[in-house]
């Protein structure tokens, strides 16, 4: 599909971005997960964007899941995906030595490829929100 989105996605717990807590989220085909409103069309323009879209863009792209690939996502608190969540932001967040995960988000766009891409022309990108008890919200 070209330009789409999930329906609206109600999280488990509120995710903290930039000081505002969001209890829902939606996971759009052109690489970003928004807040408040679907972003259904790829415009490529300079952050931040005029509008004031909230979102966060792991593959800010034209994509176009149609012809090859799809998009995942999930909630978790699983233990084992809790554990490689905070040793990860722990090992790349030197700043965050005590944080660990109660909480992830997880978007896939698998092998999908771009607007007038082909069959050959796969992209992979993934995304992990992780949200800690132990921090205080604007610190998440």
């Amino acid at each position: 599909m070209d330009d789409g989105s999930s329906p609206e996605i109600t999280l488990l717990i509120p995710f903290i971005f930039f000081n505002v807590p969001y209890r829902s989220i939606y996971v759009n085909n052109n690489g970003v997960i928004s807040f408040n409103v679907q972003v259904s069309q790829f415009t490529p323009e300079a952050f931040p964007l005029s509008d004031s879209r909230s979102f966060i863009a792991p593959l800010w792209a034209d994509v176009h899941n149609g012809i090859r690939g799809d998009v995942y996502y999930r909630e978790s608190t699983e233990p084992e995906i809790l554990e490689r969540a905070t040793q990860d932001v722990r090992k790349y967040f030197k700043n965050m030595p005590t944080f660990t995960a109660t909480w992830v988000f997880i978007a896939t766009w698998h092998q999908v490829t771009f607007y007038g891409g082909s069959q050959t022309t796969p992209v992979k990108s993934k995304l992990c929100l992780a949200h800690t008890a132990s921090l205080p919200h604007n610190s998440t």
